[in-house]
């Protein structure tokens, strides 16, 4: 069976359904995305990339992010 590259209308659109419900279960902990945490769900999303796709995308992004922050400037 060939690996799913890319979800389908009705795919994307479960997800972005279900993306209020998340934000607002995040800010009952206090928690809330930023500018660029929201870009990257929309790149994610214009992208189609599939569950495991994203997973990829959103720890490369916060390993980044934390690789930004240990960078020690003189």
């Amino acid at each position: 069976m060939p690996k799913k590259t890319r979800l389908t209308d009705e795919e994307l659109a479960e997800i972005r359904h279900r993306r209020p419900g998340a934000r607002a279960s995040l800010a009952c902990e206090g928690l809330y995305l930023s500018p660029e945490e929201e870009a990257l769900f929309e790149q994610m999303d214009k992208g189609r990339l599939t569950g495991d796709q994203r997973a990829v995308r959103i720890d490369e992004f916060f390993r980044a992010k934390r690789r930004k922050k240990s960078v020690v400037t003189d």
